[in-house]
């Protein structure tokens, strides 16, 4: 099999060490192999690249390991590599002597010989978009967190408001967790304080006769402080991703009208994916990408997960 680049470089990404492997060869001949190793300091990675850089590297090849892969890829890009990030699962599942040789080594041939698949990388303007809206991402689910919380303590304390409410964190849910965070535990005071409809409300007192304790209502003040400070964070987030998408406003107002999505999905949305979707080469390996795509993978009576058909989501 003859290789299809001649100057590559093979990278086994850890937190805080790289280990190189350079092949330098024509694609009819047995390579020139060279090993370093490096810390991943931005300096060293610096130094590192113009190494690869004086020996004629011009292909680069890593697994996408956690995060570690974008300070590697973000330093040597701009120098003049191409840097390709690998689908980890596709290299695994590429046949060969994977545990007699180490893992900068294998990538280096795989790579040398075009075995690797790529993951979509955008380019960095929408990697700080990703940024944003991960983060957005991670609030919110810290919120889904502290709500879960606050469900339990209520539980403790015997609360059944969630049996007779569709959102506990609703208009009336905050009315009564205000009071109980102010210490009023009375049912019948809590129960009055609903003034919003509610199907339910000549259940309301029966939910909400508790045996709360001191304990109870103090956790709950906690909790609540928390639930709004994250509030509060999401919406910083969403007013400065808001604004680093104003480029874009046009197409968050298209994907605005579709149904199920709104504004800040939109935007999620053009984060992840970018603009440019010549790096998908149709709707089906778009969805595949996205982890949407329905798919039938059958043998022997059982079915398996679908994987998806074009470059990772990293």
């Amino acid at each position: 099999m003859k290789a299809l680049r001649t100057h590559v470089a093979g990278v086994d990404v850890h937190k805080d060490m790289l280990a190189i492997t350079v092949m330098i060869g024509a694609g009819d001949q047995d390579p020139i192999v060279e090993h370093f190793q490096c810390t991943t300091m931005t300096d060293d990675l610096k130094a590192m690249g113009l190494v690869l850089v004086n020996r004629g590297v011009k292909d680069v090849a890593m697994e996408s390991t956690g995060v570690y892969w974008k300070p590697v890829y973000n330093v040597w890009r701009p120098m003049g590599l191409n840097v390709m990030i690998g689908n980890a699962t596709h290299m695994k599942n590429v046949p060969g002597r994977k545990t007699d040789m180490n893992d900068a080594h294998w990538i280096a041939q795989l790579h040398r010989f075009g075995l690797i698949k790529p993951s979509f990388v955008p380019d960095s303007v929408f990697q700080r978009l990703r940024l944003l809206s991960r983060h957005r991402t991670n609030l919110v689910d810290d919120l889904s967190r502290v709500k879960n919380r606050v469900e339990k303590v209520l539980q403790d304390g015997n609360i059944k408001w969630s049996s007779i409410v569709s959102d506990t964190f609703g208009v009336a849910g905050m009315m009564i967790l205000d009071l109980i965070a102010d210490g009023v535990t009375n049912a019948q005071t809590l129960a009055a304080s609903v003034t919003t409809k509610i199907k339910r409300k000549e259940d309301a007192e029966k939910a909400l006769t508790n045996c709360l304790t001191n304990e109870h209502i103090f956790v709950i003040k906690e909790l609540l402080k928390q639930f709004r400070n994250i509030q509060a964070q999401i919406l910083e987030v969403e007013n400065e991703l808001t604004e680093r998408m104003l480029p874009y406003a046009h197409l968050v107002e298209e994907l605005d009208k579709i149904p199920g999505i709104d504004k800040v999905l939109a935007m999620a949305i053009i984060a992840e994916a970018s603009t440019d979707m010549s790096a998908f080469a149709n709707d089906r390996k778009f969805a595949a990408w996205a982890g949407v795509a329905s798919g039938n993978n059958e043998s022997a009576g059982k079915k398996k997960d679908q994987g998806a058909d074009t470059a990772i989501h990293i």
